[in-house]
C-alpha cells in the first residue's frame, strides 16, 4: 500500500473515532470528560494552567529568549538569529501548552487549532506584513502526515489578521525530524534543506511554525527567502522552548 493511501486510511479511521468519541467532550490537555468546555475544550484547571505559561514581559523583545537582567541577550547574539528580524510567540513550550500543540499536531485534533490560532493573533501586535509564509514539509513526510500543520496555522493566522498566505518555501532535502535529532545537529540536520522562490523579493515576510525549539530551522528557512530577496522575515510560533542553563 503507498504511503499516501496509509494517510487517506489514518485520516478516514480519525474521522469515525471522532464520530464516536468526539474530543470535544474532554479536555484536550488532561483528557478530563466531565469539566471540559463546549466552548473551548478545556477544563478550568488546564486554561488557568495555559494562561500562566504566557511569554514573560521579561523575555527579549527581538526574540523572545529569556534574559538575565543587566546581560545581552546570547540568543540574539548568534546566528540564528542573523536573518530573522523579529520573533512572535503567546507561550513558553511547558507541559500544558505541549499537550494542546501535540493534540492538534499528532492526533489531528482540530478543537485546538483555533485556539492556537487566537493565541498567535494576540501576541502578534504589528500586522504590516505582505505575506504569511507557513515552513514547509517536504513531499514524503506531506504524503505521510496528510496535510502541513504549519499551513493551517498559517490560514487560521491570515484569517485573523487579513495578511495573506503565500507558501514561498520548498523543502528540497529530506531529512530525520528535528524533533528527533538531539540539539548539537539540528542546525546541520536543516542546512540548505529549503528554497524559496522568487516571489519572495522584496516582501515582508511573516515565517509561522508550531515551536521554536533551538531557531534552526527558522533560520534556515529565513535565510532561503533573504537569500531570495526578501524585505524582513519575522517569525510567529505557538511556543518557544526555554532551556535549562
Amino acid at each position: 500500500m503507498r504511503t499516501g493511501q496509509h494517510a487517506l486510511l489514518r485520516r478516514c479511521a480519525q474521522g469515525i473515532a471522532g464520530l464516536l468519541y468526539p474530543r470535544a467532550a474532554n479536555c484536550l490537555c488532561c483528557g478530563d470528560p466531565r469539566q471540559a468546555s463546549a466552548a473551548d475544550c478545556l477544563c478550568d484547571s488546564c486554561r488557568w494552567a495555559i494562561e500562566q505559561k504566557r511569554l514573560p514581559p521579561s523575555a527579549c523583545d527581538r526574540c523572545l529568549s529569556p534574559v538575565r537582567p543587566g546581560k545581552p541577550c546570547a540568543f540574539c547574539a548568534s546566528p540564528l538569529m542573523a536573518s530573522i528580524d523579529r520573533a512572535f510567540a503567546p507561550y513558553r513550550y511547558t507541559e500544558e501548552v505541549r499537550q494542546l500543540i501535540h493534540a492538534y499536531k499528532f492526533d489531528a485534533c482540530n478543537e485546538a487549532l483555533p485556539l492556537l490560532c487566537d493565541a498567535m493573533a494576540d501576541a502578534l501586535p504589528v500586522r504590516d506584513f505582505d505575506c504569511i509564509s507557513p515552513v514547509p514539509l517536504h513531499i514524503k513526510r506531506l504524503r505521510q502526515r496528510g496535510v502541513n500543520q504549519a499551513l493551517l496555522l498559517s490560514q487560521g493566522l491570515s484569517a485573523r489578521t487579513g495578511i495573506p498566505v503565500a507558501e514561498l518555501l520548498q523543502r528540497t532535502r529530506y531529512g530525520k525530524p528535528q524533533s528527533l535529532t538531539d540539539a548539537a545537529r539540528r542546525k546541520t540536520n536543516v542546512e540548505n534543506a529549503f528554497s524559496a522562490s522568487k516571489e519572495a523579493k522584496g516582501k515582508r515576510i511573516l515565517l509561522v511554525d508550531d515551536v521554536r525549539t533551538s531557531g534552526s530551522t527558522a533560520y534556515a528557512c529565513a535565510r532561503a527567502l533573504r537569500d531570495a530577496g526578501a524585505q524582513s522575515v519575522s517569525l510567529c510560533v505557538c511556543a518557544v522552548v526555554y532551556r535549562k542553563k
